[in-house]
């Protein structure tokens, strides 16, 4: 991994040595994926991505206790509250609807898991075991028909909340820069079967966009079409140093979603 703020490695340790207290032998393992894995880590931008693997689904009194860890943690790491942790199942990481919890902006709660294989393809490539077994025992083939099905997924997530106007997110320029960002990195695994960071997906993208630009026929033609996507994407792109991330066309990101969805097909 990098260089990463101090606070973010004790956070990591603080996991590594305390998570197997508080479970026990519930505990499979700890894996760390993402930007930090990835070569891409922003400290202004940039989430804490793992996946804490479990047994069996928590009881009760191991939700209270793991909720009490994080409350705890945070009072001392203010990082905590930038970690997204995802708690699933050992023999069900792939399932749909398999029950799981989440802590996400401070807060653990129960949820299903979608059984992302993407997380997956991500930690078996370059992902950190902090605590545990390998995934390689426990995690099942990924084939191309189950990638391809949850790259789908995610293109249905993102359209859902650009499309719902009592949407809380698809208003926010963060929100669009992520969209279009993860739009970006969908194309990429889709035609590389594997998962980078957001910004070098972007950056390929846009090579993309560039070698296949067609020639101008005048009106809104792909060539304009072309030019809108990679200033959309460039924009995003900034939203990943800069505060002033400015407003991303929802037009635009409807076009991305409609040409994402054809290429899946």
């Amino acid at each position: 991994m990098q260089d990463v703020p101090k606070q973010v490695t004790e956070l990591l340790d603080s996991l590594t040595a305390e998570l197997p207290q508080v479970l026990g032998s519930e505990l499979t393992g700890i894996y760390l994926y993402g930007s930090l894995t990835q070569n891409a880590f922003n400290p202004k931008r940039s989430d804490i991505d793992c996946v804490i693997v479990t047994r069996g689904e928590l009881t009760d009194k191991q939700f209270a206790d793991l909720e009490s860890w994080f409350a705890e943690m945070a009072k001392v790491d203010p990082w905590t509250e930038r970690l997204q942790a995802t708690i699933l199942i050992r023999d069900e990481v792939l399932k749909m609807d398999s029950p799981g919890c989440l802590y996400q902006f401070g807060k653990l709660t129960r949820s299903g898991s979608d059984g992302n294989p993407i997380i997956w393809l991500n930690i078996l490539d370059c992902g950190v075991t902090l605590y545990g077994e390998p995934p390689q025992y426990f995690v099942p083939e990924i084939t191309p028909a189950i990638l391809s099905e949850a790259l789908r997924r995610e293109v249905n997530y993102i359209r859902e909340e650009i499309e719902n106007q009592e949407s809380e997110w698809r208003d926010r320029p963060k929100y669009r820069a992520y969209a279009v960002l993860t739009l970006c990195r969908i194309l990429y695994t889709h035609a590389k079967g594997k998962v980078v960071s957001k910004p070098r997906a972007a950056i390929w993208a846009i090579r993309k966009l560039e070698l296949s630009s067609p020639p101008a026929r005048g009106g809104v033609d792909a060539v304009s079409r072309t030019r809108w996507w990679e200033a959309a994407i460039r924009q995003a792109l900034t939203a990943e140093t800069d505060d002033d991330i400015g407003d991303i066309p929802l037009e635009t990101i409807r076009a991305m979603l409609d040409h994402t969805d054809a290429v899946l097909k």
